[in-house]
């Protein structure tokens, strides 16, 4: 696989990485608008009503064509009106159709749910709320 299909997540602050393949073929608009971004560096929030979903902000501007699909674990996408990635790592509450882009590896998704989980504690379950920094670049 070329590292032009596979973006790598890397969360330095608690030493965790974890590799998506992008879905060139199915949403060219989105993968290209990323991959202007790329090296992206950004801080990880939790979701609070959808389930258990991270998010980062970003700068993409998308008014193109989508992807709509339904949200599982592993699905990366790009949530226009927030200007932000999300990444799914657990269970969904939330039946909205989702712009997918990416896709985790299978073999990375226990990495991406302790990734989650961590960001959860961090940014919404406790009262102190600390910065988990993710970086995002074309897989070398």
């Amino acid at each position: 696989m070329s590292s032009l299909e596979t973006l790598e997540f890397h969360a330095p602050g608690v030493g965790l990485s974890f590799r998506a393949k992008l879905l060139v073929n199915d949403n060219p608009d989105v993968v290209e608008q990323v991959l202007a971004q790329l090296p992206l560096k950004s801080t990880l929030g939790h979701v609070v009503i959808s389930g258990e979903a991270i998010w980062m902000p970003t700068r993409i501007v998308h008014l193109g064509r989508t992807n709509m699909v339904e949200r599982h674990p592993g699905a990366v996408y790009l949530y226009a009106p927030g200007q932000t990635i999300c990444l799914t790592y657990g269970k969904i509450t939330e039946s909205a159709k989702v712009n997918k882009f990416a896709e985790v590896f299978e073999e990375d998704l226990s990495k991406l749910q302790e990734l989650g989980a961590l960001v959860y504690e961090q940014t919404v379950a406790q009262p102190r709320r600390n910065i988990v920094e993710i970086n995002v670049r074309r897989a070398a």
